[in-house]
C-alpha cells in the first residue's frame, strides 16, 4: 500500500496536501548557546521548507531566561505578521504573581491563545504559585503545554481533574517512564502527548499508538533547539497508518488549539 508521508519523505518534499502543525517550537535566544537565527522569519522559511502550515511558538527568553515581557513580545509580533501561519503561547513566572497575572491578561489581549510553563525556573508544578496559572487558564479555556521529564509528572497530574477546562500538553513524552505518560493519556480526556526528543528512541510513536493514544498524540518540533526536519521524519517514518500520520501531524492539532475555523486548515482531507 503507497504511503505518501514515505514517499515525500524519501523525496525531500514538503506535504502540501497534508495538515501539519508544530505544537511546540519556540523564538528567540538563549544564554545557554548561540543559536544562529532563532526569529519569526527563520521559524517561517522553515515552516516552508517542510510543508508546516501552522507553527506555535513560546519565547525562550519569556519560559527560562526571566525575560519575561520582551520575550512574549517576540511572539506577540509574530502572530500580528503572521496571524494565519503563528499560533502563539504566552509564559510568565508564577513565582511574582501581580506581575504575572497583569502578563497573562496582556498577552490574551494581544492575540495569544496558550500558556508555555516550565519547572527549569526552580519551582515544581504542585507549588502552590502555579494556581494563577492554572485558574487563568481555566478561565479561559486556554491549552497549557508543560516541559515534562518523567519524574514531574506526579507533579502536575492532581490538577488534570481540578481543572478539567485546561487542555494539558505534556511535552517531551515519551523520554522516559513511557508507561507513565500512556496511562495519564488514557486516563484524563484533557491531556495530550507531545514526543519531541532529541535521542529520539525507537518505537516510542507506535507504541503510543499501539495503546490506542493515537487521537491524543500532537507532533511538535522543539525548533531551534532540534532540528524540525528530523523530528518530521520520526512520524512520516514511523510503523504506523497513513491515517494515524495525518492524525498525529495536524488533525488531533487542530481540535486541541482550536483551529478548526482556520482558513489554513480547509484543505486538510
Amino acid at each position: 500500500m503507497s504511503d505518501l508521508f514515505v514517499e515525500q519523505g524519501k523525496a525531500g518534499q514538503p506535504l502540501t496536501d497534508i495538515l501539519i502543525i508544530d505544537c511546540h517550537c519556540h523564538l528567540g535566544p538563549t544564554r545557554r548557546f548561540r543559536i544562529v537565527d532563532s526569529s519569526a522569519d527563520s521559524l517561517i522559511r522553515v515552516m516552508d521548507l517542510l510543508g508546516i502550515d501552522i507553527a506555535a511558538p513560546s519565547a525562550i527568553p519569556a519560559c527560562t531566561g526571566g525575560v519575561i515581557t520582551r520575550g512574549n513580545d517576540l511572539v506577540i509580533d509574530a502572530v500580528q505578521r503572521y496571524g494565519k501561519r503563528i499560533w502563539g503561547y504566552m509564559a510568565v513566572n508564577p513565582q511574582y504573581p501581580k506581575v504575572a497575572a497583569r502578563e497573562l491578561e496582556r498577552c490574551r489581549a494581544a492575540g495569544l491563545r496558550g500558556i508555555k510553563v516550565h519547572n527549569l525556573i526552580g519551582t515544581p508544578y504542585d507549588d502552590g504559585c502555579y494556581e494563577l496559572i492554572w485558574e487563568f487558564a481555566e478561565e479561559h479555556n486556554l491549552p497549557v503545554l508543560a516541559h515534562t521529564w518523567g519524574e514531574d509528572l506526579k507533579q502536575i497530574e492532581p490538577h488534570f481533574d481540578r481543572y478539567p477546562n485546561v487542555t494539558w500538553i505534556m511535552a517531551h513524552a515519551g523520554t522516559v517512564k513511557r508507561e507513565r505518560y500512556a496511562r495519564i493519556g488514557a486516563e484524563y480526556p484533557n491531556v495530550y502527548l507531545q514526543f519531541c526528543f532529541s535521542r529520539c528512541p525507537r518505537g516510542v510513536i507506535e507504541y503510543f499508538v499501539a495503546q490506542g493514544l493515537e487521537d491524543k498524540l500532537l507532533w511538535g518540533t522543539d525548533a531551534p533547539f532540534l532540528c524540525a526536519a528530523a523530528q518530521l521524519g520520526r512520524v512520516l517514518f514511523a510503523q504506523i497508518s497513513p491515517e494515524q500520520k495525518a492524525k498525529i501531524l495536524g488533525r488531533n492539532a487542530r481540535r486541541v488549539l482550536g483551529l478548526d475555523q482556520s482558513p489554513v486548515v480547509e484543505s486538510d482531507t
